[in-house]
């Protein structure tokens, strides 16, 4: 269906009938995204998706983590309001909650309660919504495109490369059996002058790379074992409530718990429960209300205890943030990309997948405007030097959502793969004396709120206002009063003061 919000490549470049194919590996966010962009820079676009989509907003098994929350934090809702034009709106249409942060949320942090400050402004709402609408919303404007196609139920098996194997010409493809057919034979060569591999962070390119003779990236992975378990309920006709948002936060090494409830369409809640260390949520009825009745607060449990369950609970284990430092490498190929978790994973806990890849579709088209105006091509038409400043530039892109994520993981003392030297402890104790002065302060907390919602990096912590504030109000003192029960028709006994 052709998409009538998202504007054609020729409106916004009209030299892309001249620069090619360009070839997309995964379907996901970070590969539509992706996609998205080339269609304003190449003449054909493809996307390589092993699975099959389905028809409307629903799962598949290339996304496991789409049972659980998903929002849109107001730096990555920016970058698809540029994509997309109209896009916002026509995700309220379809029943996606816009909220504004803090004001919307009832917000437990290792610094206490947040107050309910209102920063308003349209560049600082986020969006709530399942990740298959969002996802569905998207693929049909991508695919809408005259110049967009999808090759469902492909994967790729490998980089095809000049003799030299100093550039990348394409990949090698072979479909992927299907529920009516155990087996299938075939395979294909879809050559390209430009491929991006997008396929998550089970990516297979630092394979590929080695099978033409290159190093692989180097990687750092810091995961805190985390799990986590999520059920979809529905929202309870009579609830009375001033918010919109329940957000528990962990406070390890004290207490590594935490949860939260998000609306979705539907007048639904997505809830999701977390637990580090091997301190899991269990997936059972019994242990999840449990686990949910056991976090530092009564209000998660009190809005969910009586609410309508529409789903079974699921787990999810695959946590571990994972950065591999394509940007490092001294040689790369030539025409080949690598964005979204085959890039940086990071551990989904934190809600920032979705928002860190429209940052890095940004940073692609970017690079590639760049590109054309220096004419940094060699005079045989190749993408000449583009592979590198793209990694360099997909690496400044996700180095703020990088620092925030795995900073908070290596709290918990079960936490794998980086050293604790005095830098971290150092930024620790900065950073719970901003989060308390956050807090109270309306100054201080729209600063914090600016950064772990991508619309500034981690570095504007640091400014003198911000220091101020912390150095002011950062202290153990009194902070926010804890809220009252969730109230629904029959009287709830009280929230428990601390």
């Amino acid at each position: 269906m052709k998409s009538r919000e998202t504007s054609a490549p020729s409106e916004r470049n009209g030299r892309s009938q001249d620069r090619g194919h360009a070839v997309v590996i995964g379907g996901s966010m970070a590969g539509l995204l992706a996609a998205r962009v080339l269609a304003d820079h190449f003449r054909r676009v493809t996307i390589v998706e092993r699975d099959r989509f389905p028809q409307g907003p629903g799962f598949r098994k290339g996304v496991p983590q789409s049972r659980f929350p998903h929002v849109l934090l107001p730096g990555g809702l920016a970058v698809l309001r540029r994509l997309f034009p109209g896009i916002v709106e026509e995700l309220a249409s379809l029943g996606a909650v816009r909220y504004l942060w803090p004001r919307d949320a009832l917000w437990l942090t290792a610094g206490g309660w947040s107050g309910r400050f209102a920063h308003e402004g349209e560049d600082r709402f986020g969006l709530s919504q399942s990740r298959e609408l969002v996802e569905w919303v998207v693929r049909r404007h991508v695919v809408g495109l005259e110049n967009v196609r999808v090759m469902e139920g492909w994967e790729a098996t490998g980089l095809l490369a000049t003799a030299d194997r100093r550039e990348v010409t394409g990949v090698g493809l072979r479909p992927r059996p299907s529920a009516s057919a155990a087996s299938v034979a075939g395979s294909e060569k879809l050559y390209a002058d430009l491929v991006v591999d997008a396929s998550g962070r089970n990516s297979p390119a630092p394979r590929w790379l080695e099978a033409l003779g290159y190093e692989p990236p180097e990687e750092t992975k810091i995961d805190a074992s985390l799990g986590y378990a999520g059920r979809t309920y529905a929202i309870p006709s009579d609830l009375k409530a001033d918010w919109k948002i329940i957000f528990i936060q962990a406070n390890p090494p004290a207490d590594g718990k935490g949860g939260i409830v998000l609306p979705v369409e539907g007048g639904r809640w997505s809830v999701a429960l977390f637990g580090g260390g091997g301190d899991y949520p269990p997936t059972d009825e019994e242990g999840f209300m449990a686990f949910a009745k056991s976090l530092r607060s009564p209000v998660l449990h009190e809005a969910i205890r009586r609410a309508e369950p529409l789903t079974s609970i699921h787990g999810y284990r695959r946590t571990a943030n994972r950065r591999r430092h394509f940007e490092r490498l001294r040689r790369m190929p030539g025409r080949f990309l690598v964005t979204g978790d085959a890039a940086c994973a990071f551990n989904p806990v934190y809600g920032q997948g979705m928002s860190v890849a429209a940052g890095e579709a940004e940073a692609l088209d970017r690079c590639l405007q760049k590109q054309w105006e220096q004419r940094f091509r060699s005079p045989n038409g190749n993408l000449a030097g583009l592979a590198r400043h793209f990694q360099k530039e997909v690496a400044r892109s996700h180095a703020g959502a990088w620092q925030i994520v795995s900073g908070e993981d290596l709290r918990y003392p079960t936490a794998e793969g980086a050293d604790r030297g005095l830098p971290v402890r150092l930024s620790h104790r900065y950073f719970d004396r901003v989060v308390r002065a956050a807090m109270k302060d309306p100054s201080a907390n729209l600063a914090f709120v600016d950064v772990i919602g991508l619309v500034a990096p981690p570095s504007s912590l640091f400014r003198p206002s911000v220091l101020y504030h912390s150095l002011r109000n950062g202290g153990t003192g009194r902070g926010v009063e804890p809220p009252g029960a969730v109230q629904h028709p029959e009287p709830l006994r009280e929230e428990l003061a601390g």
